[in-house]
């Protein structure tokens, strides 16, 4: 499996002189809850006696009720069957995971209202355009996915193949990735209070899955959570313009190159389009299609967690291509949400205790997620 960590500069052993701060220093502009069991708004789940840890499967990605986790009626299994999707394939699939599918639809139409104003008005909250500013909007043909952190080489890939599509960024107005670009007052009026409100939402989703990673791993139910405040976390509403499914097909342009994703794990919100491919875990090089899953959230562990883990869980390469089975005429638009979510970038972590032993030695050298994630970002964006 490619791992762009194991070849990781030795620069990046650095640690930051940020100052660390907690969540609860935010800004007044940068709203939140009281607690991020606040965050994860309780919805309703099928009575103790009639539910399953695991649901089934999608393309192979097991699709698991979370809820047993979250009211604590089987937590040790819940959490055994999402480290166990980690270890295989890198992603799983959330049902009842706290926050109610109204709400994310919501979202949804919030960012497909964003997407349809005219590029000049979207401009009015730009991108800076520094690479490690993840913050404001950015139009199709700016960022390019792909494992290189050569931003040469990037700049190549894109030339011959570029990511056709737009988003826009948010997060905490503390963080390393830079303040929030909004739109300027009056223009789409509620748009940016619903990102920061999903943002924190998404917050609360975010600790009670690091709350069950930890407890796979045989650690304290919070060794993972308090190492991530909310102040380096990133929302992205994403749209991919319909394109010629022909081009894709061809490799002319691409809706998202193969990648893998930079932190701790990213919770991936998408329509119904379909088009998402993960590598296949016993086929390196071969992507399966995993289809949408209506009512549930697919979560990825990224780059920082299988360096955390010390290789015991998988950040897997995946992309998005045209829809299954599209071979010509136009895609649809596809829209989703992804929330990234990462240690607070000045925090130095070593291999996890119990994920290396005398025949099990550590392979990486401790590190900040910042070190890392600001060289993955810089080299995204066209020079």
């Amino acid at each position: 499996m490619l791992s762009i960590l194991r070849s990781l500069p030795a620069p990046f052993r650095r640690s930051l002189s940020l100052r660390r701060k907690t969540a609860s220093s935010s800004r007044p502009g940068t709203p939140q809850p009281a607690s991020a069991n606040e965050a994860a708004t309780q919805v309703p789940v099928p009575p103790l006696a009639e539910r399953k840890v695991v649901l089934g499967e999608a393309a192979g990605v097991p699709i698991i009720d979370f809820s047993g986790f979250l009211d604590g009626t089987a937590k040790d299994e819940v959490a055994k069957a999402v480290i166990e999707s980690f270890k295989r394939w890198g992603f799983v699939y959330l049902k009842n995971f706290g926050l109610p599918t109204e709400q994310v639809d919501e979202m949804f139409e919030w960012s497909k209202k964003f997407f349809a104003q005219p590029k000049e008005v979207k401009m009015l909250a730009p991108h800076p355009g520094v690479p490690h500013i993840n913050r404001g909007y950015v139009p199709p043909g700016i960022e390019k996915f792909t494992q290189s952190n050569d931003s040469e080489e990037v700049a190549e890939i894109r030339h011959k193949e570029p990511d056709v599509i737009e988003n826009f960024s948010c997060g905490h107005d503390d963080s390393i990735l830079g303040k929030n670009i909004w739109l300027p007052e009056g223009v789409l009026p509620g748009f940016n209070e619903a990102c920061q409100q999903f943002f924190w939402k998404c917050y609360g989703v975010e600790i009670s899955i690091l709350k069950a990673i930890a407890v796979a791993l045989g650690l304290p139910e919070d060794y993972l959570a308090k190492s991530h405040s909310g102040r380096d976390q990133s929302l992205r509403l994403m749209h991919y313009p319909s394109v010629p499914a022909q081009k894709l097909v061809e490799g002319e342009m691409s809706r998202i190159g193969a990648h893998s994703d930079f932190s701790s794990i990213t919770l991936l919100f998408q329509d119904d389009v379909g088009g998402l491919e993960v590598e296949n875990p016993d086929r390196p090089g071969e992507f399966i299609s995993v289809p949408p899953v209506p009512g549930a959230v697919l979560v990825n562990a990224g780059d920082f967690l299988q360096r955390w883990s010390n290789d015991q869980i998988r950040s897997a390469l995946h992309r998005v291509r045209a829809p299954p089975g599209m071979t010509d005429g136009m895609t649809p638009d596809r829209y989703s949400i992804p929330y990234f979510c990462s240690t607070d970038f000045d925090l130095t972590v070593d291999c996890l205790p119990g994920t290396y032993s005398d025949t099990n030695p550590k392979k990486y050298e401790p590190i900040t997620a910042g070190e890392y994630i600001t060289q993955r970002l810089a080299s995204l964006y066209h020079k």
